[in-house]
């Protein structure tokens, strides 16, 4: 087995995470890097588990292949990746590991290893992108009877391991778990970096990599469990503020009105009164964006709608990224959208483009994915509408002399539409013409920007087709709300 805490360590470390996600499974590096120790250690022939040990090294990087060649007692291993990109570190690590290993099987291995031990970091140059090392399998033999049950299951989970989707536990898991159990705690880049084993100017750097932003982070966490408490619980506004590392009920109030368009009370009566029946697809595209106008920051950003069976539920979205793997990232709360059905949306997503996606939710113990039937969700042009006949991706309020400017935009999948007008705060209030500004095949992009003397609260759209129809969007009887400016 290996029990090489170092070379744990080390290896988790070049890989950026501890654990994998493996179906609904997770494995620590500890367990995968066991079972390639007994492939190695258990195989028939030491030239057998050699051969085995390289091919499972590329379960860690889909990347990484490994050629071999046998001829007249030498074994030649060469490590190389498809598209003759550079080969991750964790290969350099490995090799230095298993020529550790290999001294267990008898003292010639270990002479071996130590008159040839100086020409192995001269590989990393002498070949390129690739890596070759050779072993005269000749002079070695394997010491002791080798466990074949246990080589033979070692295979078969490697086996199965290769046909699974492998996740990284990536940072920002890593950081959510560590901000979950520190919540009442005051939390500091500092002490997180030092948690993860990492400097603190390393851990700023991998999160502006990702996009991350370390206050972000903490203030979603805390937002989830506040709605899960809320929701979940009938401890009262004092406790909950403890749990998050509130001063006092007061302030946990004040965070949680900016947070949302309701208090916390109002929020506790809603999950109780708001729930729903499960249906057969409970979870539906709202729409998503692609920023496609910034080359070197693209990003997307996915709204869902999603029913309100329960409150325990698990809410993502499967993105294909920038290495060609299908990662999942979070989607959070943001309100209710009508009776049963809240309103969800990710973070930025820094992924590759164009935007592909599927919908995942989870709950009580039932998945449902919504692959737009089977062909993924794909945002080419901007913007992808799902469920709704309008959609508001814009609406800022500024300060303007005294009183205020509003800039909406609006974006309509019925190209027929011949007017659309914003109303105001009332079915009564303000009407204001919106302008046509551009389309494409699939939509038509609307706009205003006037001044107003008083600061609106929210706002209805009052669509007039070509026949002279009429059609009134009120965002589920809600309307647009407005974020007052700061």
């Amino acid at each position: 087995m290996n029990d090489n805490k170092e070379f744990n360590s080390r290896f988790a470390q070049n890989l950026g995470c501890t654990h994998f996600l493996i179906g609904n499974q997770r494995w620590h590096i500890r367990e995968l890097l066991n079972i390639q120790s007994i492939l190695l250690c258990n195989a028939p022939s030491l030239k057998e588990g050699i051969l085995w040990w390289s091919k499972y090294l590329s379960l860690f990087d889909r990347m990484l292949y490994v050629e071999s060649k046998i001829d007249n007692g030498f074994l030649s291993l060469t490590f190389r990746t498809h598209g003759n990109l550079s080969l991750p570190t964790f290969v350099y690590s490995s090799t230095q590991n298993l020529l550790v290993q290999l001294q267990r099987f008898n003292t010639f291995q270990y002479s071996w290893m130590q008159t040839k031990a100086h020409h192995f970091p001269q590989l990393r140059n002498e070949f390129g992108s690739g890596l070759k090392i050779h072993f005269d399998l000749r002079e070695v033999n394997v010491e002791g009877d080798p466990e074949q049950n246990m080589f033979e299951l070692a295979r078969q989970v490697f086996v199965m391991l290769q046909k699974q989707g492998m996740e990284k536990e990536d940072l920002s898991c890593r950081l959510k778990k560590h901000i979950r159990d520190h919540l009442n705690s005051p939390l500091r880049l500092a002490d997180l970096a030092k948690s993860l084993g990492v400097s603190a100017r390393t851990l700023q750097r991998r999160l502006q990599d990702k996009q991350l932003n370390f206050s972000t982070l903490i203030e979603n966490e805390k937002k989830a469990v506040a709605l899960r408490l809320l929701a979940d619980t009938d401890l009262n506004s004092s406790s909950i503020a403890a749990q998050l590392g509130y001063d006092d009920a007061s302030n946990f109030h004040r965070a949680f009105r900016k947070w949302y368009p309701f208090t916390p009370q109002h929020y506790r009566e809603l999950c109780i009164n708001n729930r729903t029946l499960q249906k057969s697809n409970p979870i539906r595209l709202h729409y998503a964006t692609w920023n496609t106008h910034i080359e070197q920051n693209k990003q997307g950003k996915v709204w869902l709608e999603v029913d309100n069976i329960a409150f325990e539920k698990s809410v993502s979205v499967e993105c294909l990224d920038r290495d060609g793997v299908w990662r999942h990232y979070p989607a959070f709360f943001e309100y209710f959208l009508s009776r049963g059905t809240e309103l969800w949306s990710t973070a930025n997503l820094p992924v590759a483009g164009p935007l592909r996606f599927k919908l995942h939710y989870e709950i009580n113990g039932d998945k449902f994915v919504n692959d737009n039937h089977q062909h993924n969700y794909v945002v080419h042009d901007g913007i992808l509408i799902g469920h709704p006949l309008i959609v508001v991706p814009t609406m800022i309020i500024v300060h303007e002399a005294r009183g205020f400017r509003m800039v909406i935009e609006l974006v309509c999948k019925r190209a027929y539409i011949d007017k659309i007008e914003c109303i105001i705060d009332h079915h009564d209030g303000c009407v204001i013409a919106m302008d046509k500004t551009r389309e494409n095949s699939q939509y038509v992009f609307w706009s205003l920007s006037t001044y107003l003397e008083s600061l609106p609260k929210r706002c209805f759209f009052r669509l007039h087709s070509l026949d002279k129809q009429q059609l009134f969007c009120d965002n589920y009887q809600n309307g647009y709300i407005f974020t007052p400016p700061k």
